[in-house]
């Protein structure tokens, strides 16, 4: 029969929250629980990134490629945020 005692149930603290982020902690859970929910909340969060980048000359040690995937990790703060009109919507 199926021992109930080796479940272990998530618990979440909040500890702040404001207009713009909100802190907490998650205890007693899978890693594989906490990796699920950074993914959906990386995937629901709404973000701004560099997308196209055209470079005319490159003197330096990276490549192309590499320099525009570098760029679009830079996180873009933006104080006009809220008046963008996201187009996939």
């Amino acid at each position: 029969m199926f021992q109930a005692r080796y479940i272990r149930y998530p618990q979440l603290e909040i500890t702040d929250v404001t207009r713009d982020r909100i802190k907490f902690t998650l205890k007693n859970c899978d890693v594989s629980f906490a990796n699920a929910l950074r993914r959906v909340m990386i995937a629901e969060v709404p973000t701004m990134a560099i997308d196209l980048v055209s470079i005319e000359e490159n003197s330096g040690v990276l490549q192309d490629e590499m320099l525009a995937h570098r760029l679009g990790l830079l996180p873009i703060d933006s104080t006009n945020i809220r008046k963008y009109v996201n187009k996939s919507e």
